[in-house]
């Protein structure tokens, strides 16, 4: 995938109204035998999710590798392997399992209950598209049990993290990056595990599925594909020592209800990114000023009687926002990114 810089403003093409529809899709639906895996073995390209509507597609390509008597190289392979337990870090295994033990899914009682999840390899994507404003919102990660227990105890190949002290700042990464039309235009990091901590007590591996939200589409237009890139503090000659995998499940998708296309203006927004305020300056005088998240929520409202508009972002969560501002002429939009 050819990678470019963020773009930090320009005039939006598309408005996200606040209101949208969205599904979980984990692979608990999926026809496979408890303990069985899809790794391309039978010849499967990819994993496709079921479509919403016929303007809508999501795609997890599968690699598999005939030679030396055949085997998973790349991609993602969907496991119904459960087995979350300690112990040395074992290939044969627990490469198709995830810590947890079992999916994101949760019983009344809210333990890990779902029987099937996705397992993704250093370099995994997804490719998506869209003609009826449809997109990935959301999913679950979390460690597999194969790249748990290596960091945990350490193998013949990756080193116990945090040594034998417990004083080393290892770390494993997940970076998700996200492209519109093939072109790179922002990335989000999920922590695995993390021994950077000055007090010992804090350092952890992570052992649960954390929630993570995925932006559906930028300035720049819709997300057509995500990679799924793993950085560790552990590396030799050959690359990454600690094993690179992780676990994907609880698959969001759905419809943003209210997107369309509209003719707008651009309003700019410095500076940006920002960490305290921002000034928004347009091209006529603002009577109201909205601020939405990525997924189309007003976050704040506020109304003007200028071509320059002051907004104090202090208390806002990192990411990226979106800015839509009346006038008596129009509407002006920008985009402005929170750090």
């Amino acid at each position: 995938m050819k990678k470019n810089s963020i773009i930090l403003f320009l005039g939006l093409t598309f408005v996200g109204a606040a209101k949208s529809q969205f599904r979980t899709e984990g692979f608990e639906d999926l026809a496979l035998d408890s303990g069985r895996v899809i790794n391309g073995s039978k010849g499967e390209k990819a994993f496709n999710f079921t479509k919403l509507s016929t303007g809508y597609s999501l795609k997890m390509p599968i690699q598999y590798d005939t030679s030396w008597g055949g085997y998973w190289s790349g991609g993602w392979a969907i496991s119904k392997q459960i087995d979350g337990s300690l112990g040395a870090s074992d290939f044969m295994k627990h490469l198709y399992c995830a810590k947890t033990g079992f999916g994101s899914e949760k019983n009344s009682a809210g333990k890990y209950v779902g029987k099937a999840f996705a397992v993704g390899m250093n370099g995994a994507y997804f490719i998506q598209n869209s003609t009826s404003n449809e997109g990935l919102y959301q999913i679950d990660v979390t460690n597999s049990t194969y790249a748990y227990n290596s960091m945990k105890n350490g193998d013949n190949f990756a080193k116990k993290f945090g040594g034998a002290t417990g004083n080393d700042a290892d770390s494993f990464v997940l970076n998700i990056k996200f492209f519109v039309d093939t072109l790179y235009v922002k990335s989000k990091r999920i922590v695995l595990a993390d021994f950077r901590f000055a007090d010992n007590s804090k350092d952890y591996i992570l052992d649960t599925w954390q929630r993570v939200n995925l932006p559906t589409y930028f300035p720049e237009g819709f997300v057509d594909s995500i990679s799924f890139e793993l950085e560790s503090s552990d590396n030799g000659q050959f690359g990454m020592n600690t094993p690179g995998f992780f676990c994907v499940d609880g698959v969001s998708y759905g419809h943003w209800l209210g997107v369309k296309k509209m003719n707008t203006l651009q309003a700019k927004v410095f500076p940006n990114p920002a960490v305290d305020r921002i000034e928004i300056q347009t091209q006529s005088k603002a009577s109201k000023l909205e601020v939405m998240d990525m997924t189309g929520r007003i976050i704040e409202i506020q109304s003007g009687d200028s071509r320059s508009t002051p907004l104090n972002i202090n208390k806002y969560s990192k990411g990226a926002y979106q800015v839509r501002v009346t006038t008596a002429v129009g509407q002006e939009t920008a985009t402005f990114v929170k750090q």
